[in-house]
């Protein structure tokens, strides 16, 4: 497991009824929960901790999980927080044009004229829509109204400068 790379795929926000049912938040495409039978959940300092999946049901973007070995209310609750990944190299392959959210961090922004904004530090779920959170203490709506290119592979992602406030 040390060389494995793992990718965020999502997070535990609470504890959902008595029998050890996990409230998430889902990061990742609804196609790649519908089979999955193993994840790893982590708290920021600790390890990589496998378990294996009874059952999840999507809901948008919360669902609902299962995991083998969490029977109680209590035992879900001392999950709360913890983010849940899955190993990269496991991840669907995604279409042309499609990208998961991991692949943007450390994406460098700049507007329509060149213009550097900063480099994604993480991108947050929290409102309406995502969030592009830079280095420079920009926030940036993840819409298309605001981003005009992502390029993955490049790490390099175009926003429309005239809508993009001034630091």
């Amino acid at each position: 497991m040390e060389n494995m790379n793992f990718a965020v795929i999502g997070k535990i926000e609470e504890a959902f009824g008595l029998d050890g049912t996990l409230k998430i938040k889902i990061f990742a495409p609804h196609r790649l929960w519908e089979n999955i039978d193993k994840i790893y959940l982590k708290r920021k300092s600790g390890e990589f901790v496998p378990f294996e999946v009874e059952k999840v049901e999507i809901r948008g973007k919360k669902g609902y999980l299962k995991l083998k070995g969490v029977y109680s209310q209590e035992d879900a609750l001392k999950m709360v927080g913890a983010h849940i990944y899955y190993p990269e190299d496991k991840l669907p392959k995604l279409k042309s044009g499609e990208f998961y959210y991991f692949q943007l961090v450390g994406s460098k922004v700049i507007d329509n004229q060149g213009r550097e904004l900063g480099t994604v530090q993480y991108i947050h779920e929290g409102g309406m829509y995502p969030m592009l959170v830079l280095d420079s203490d920009q926030i940036i709506p993840f819409t298309k109204d605001f981003v005009l290119e992502v390029k993955p592979e490049e790490k390099l992602i175009t926003v429309d400068g005239e809508k993009i406030p001034s630091t």
